[in-house]
């Protein structure tokens, strides 16, 4: 699966080792490690002009959205003109349906790429080596759930504690943005909806977007520790990013 990946993640693990034996003589045995921080961060890097341009627009939608309401709300009855209205609309925020997908849809292989090196035993018919490096005495190719089977030793209960306690912590932040968001963005319901049912369904919708962020904790216990750090670096830069950019909070409104 994902196997047309397989050349991008063989020069990404050259790129992470290599970066590894530069730090080498920083970090010792968590040089490694370290690679796939600094690596990681310096992919985002490298995706923050798509990032800036994914984040304008989520932050137009919100600057149109209540008057797209309105829009779909005056002229139901009137497909044609409603999705001229839209048309307008959106010119006027300088934006479009698809404005913040494709940003998004361009990452998307630079992120399996890096998951699936961290993630897979072997890379290019070869062991993965960076699985085999450790973190305080822990491989990185060591799950949570499998030492948990085995007997958990010190060195375990110390980096994977203080792996779910800073992925806790991200997701905290990020489902706090995502509440904040919610508040800014009523989800329009169908005409024949009862007022009681949308209000259920708006308050589902919040609990599952403040829920939603603490899935990278559970997914930490089951990946290798590898991915976990990876997973902890790039969910920590998206909840950074959102809260620079300011995507979360309310917009300057213009009709």
């Amino acid at each position: 699966m994902l196997t047309f990946l397989d050349p991008a993640v063989d020069v990404a693990s050259r790129v992470v080792a290599a970066v590894g034996d530069v730090l080498h003589p920083i970090l010792g045995d968590a040089s490694t490690a370290g690679a796939i921080v600094l690596v990681t961060i310096a992919v985002r890097l490298l995706l923050l002009p798509l990032s800036y341009r994914a984040a304008r627009a989520t932050k137009a939608r919100l600057a149109m959205r209540p008057r797209e309401l309105e829009l779909r709300k005056q002229f139901k009855s009137s497909p044609a003109r409603l999705k001229k209205e839209l048309n307008d609309l959106r010119q006027h925020h300088q934006t479009s349906q698809f404005a913040g997908f494709l940003p998004l849809l361009a990452q998307a292989p630079i992120f399996m790429v890096m998951y699936r090196l961290f993630l897979t035993p072997t890379v290019n018919g070869q062991a993965n080596l960076l699985l085999t490096h450790t973190l305080l005495g822990v491989p990185l190719g060591d799950r949570w759930l499998a030492d948990l089977a085995t007997g958990l030793l010190p060195p375990d209960l110390l980096v994977f504690g203080a792996l779910f306690v800073l992925l806790a912590a991200v997701a905290w932040w990020s489902s706090k943005q995502a509440k904040q968001a919610m508040a800014l963005t009523p989800t329009a319901m169908p005409d024949n909806v009862s007022p009681e049912l949308a209000r259920s369904m708006q308050g589902m919708m919040g609990t599952l977007s403040r829920l939603a962020p603490f899935g990278t904790v559970v997914a930490a216990a089951f990946v290798p520790l590898a991915a976990a750090l990876y997973l902890l670096t790039t969910t920590a830069w998206s909840v950074a990013e959102r809260h620079v950019f300011g995507t979360y909070r309310a917009p300057v409104l213009a009709r």
